[in-house]
């Protein structure tokens, strides 16, 4: 919350009755808590990187799971050869 805004929220307190000590102490109160809310930007950061680290962690699965399934299907071949009749 920038310094304009903040003075047009204190008037707009006080043109409602507030008194102007306690409608100062509300408009820096609201600018500290506004101030630490994150931006689009901030959050559109972290969604992307939490994306890039589950797409990781996808592969990696994957990667994991083409191994043994790969070792199944040639274990399975194997004792099909041994141990069928020929």
């Amino acid at each position: 919350m920038n310094a304009i805004e903040t003075i047009k929220y204190r008037k707009r307190l006080e043109e409602g009755g507030v008194p102007p000590a306690q409608a100062l102490a509300h408009a820096d109160a609201l600018a500290e808590v506004l101030e630490e809310l994150p931006t689009k930007d901030w959050v559109r950061a972290e969604i992307s990187r939490q994306l890039q680290d589950l797409k990781i962690d996808l592969l990696k699965w994957m990667f994991a799971m083409f191994i043994a399934q790969t070792g199944v299907t040639i274990g399975t071949v194997i004792a099909l050869i041994r141990y069928l009749p020929h």
